[in-house]
């Protein structure tokens, strides 16, 4: 029965594409639909000056911090926001990886995300939103104009992407209304705050790890 099947085919078929094509789609749109509706920023790579700038944020835990708070650490930097369907998570997932990869270099490694939808993500929200990842993650959040501030010093491009009406079911029982599309790069930062790397979007765990080991030498 099965054979009969595939093997009968109309003139319409014909023009179908292969069925491994038709497979490697659908388990895309179900895996990955937000990379796939806003792919504008998040696949660019982000401008390669490594002339940081600094910032004036507050961490999950409520305290207001700058650069010089993490002075004689290297920092590993994520712009992102908590309600990221994949993105985020996905590099947030990696940056642990190379935490732990790390071993005792790990110690003079701080990894930080700074939110870019400071509407939502208080810091209530990033505490707990961090805590899924690594115990060394530190979430920063501020005013709308610090954040946007601040994303400017990096060279962070972001905007919001209003909900398709298909998207509603997919996200609906979280309240979403709203995506950002944003600049999906990490940021190495030396112990004085100057920029030494930044890994564009898909750049592996071990490269990153590799390129930390080797500045610490």
């Amino acid at each position: 029965m099965a054979k009969t099947r595939y093997t009968h085919t109309s003139n319409g078929a014909r023009h179908l594409p292969p069925p491994w094509l038709i497979f490697v789609l659908v388990v895309l749109f179900f895996t990955c639909p937000y990379s796939l509706s806003t792919p504008l920023y998040a696949q660019e790579t982000a401008d390669t000056s490594l002339n940081r700038g600094s910032f004036s944020l507050v961490d999950h835990s409520g305290r207001a911090v700058t650069q010089q708070n993490f002075r004689g650490s290297y920092l590993l930097i994520f712009f992102g926001y908590s309600h990221c369907p994949d993105i985020c998570p996905t590099a947030l997932t990696l940056i642990a990886t190379v935490m732990d990869s790390l071993g005792e270099n790990s110690k003079s490694v701080q990894p930080i995300f700074i939110t870019l939808d400071p509407e939502r993500d208080t810091p209530e929200v990033l505490q707990k939103f961090v805590s899924y990842f690594h115990p060394k993650l530190i979430g920063l959040t501020g005013t709308p104009d610090q954040v946007a501030t601040v994303a400017k010093e990096y060279f962070v491009r972001y905007q919001r992407v209003t909900q398709r009406p298909s998207d509603s079911t997919l996200n609906n029982k979280e309240g979403l209304e709203y995506f950002l599309d944003h600049t999906a790069a990490s940021y190495l930062l030396g112990p004085n705050a100057e920029g030494i790397a930044l890994f564009r979007h898909g750049t592996s765990a071990a490269e990153i790890a590799e390129k930390i080991r080797n500045v610490m030498k």
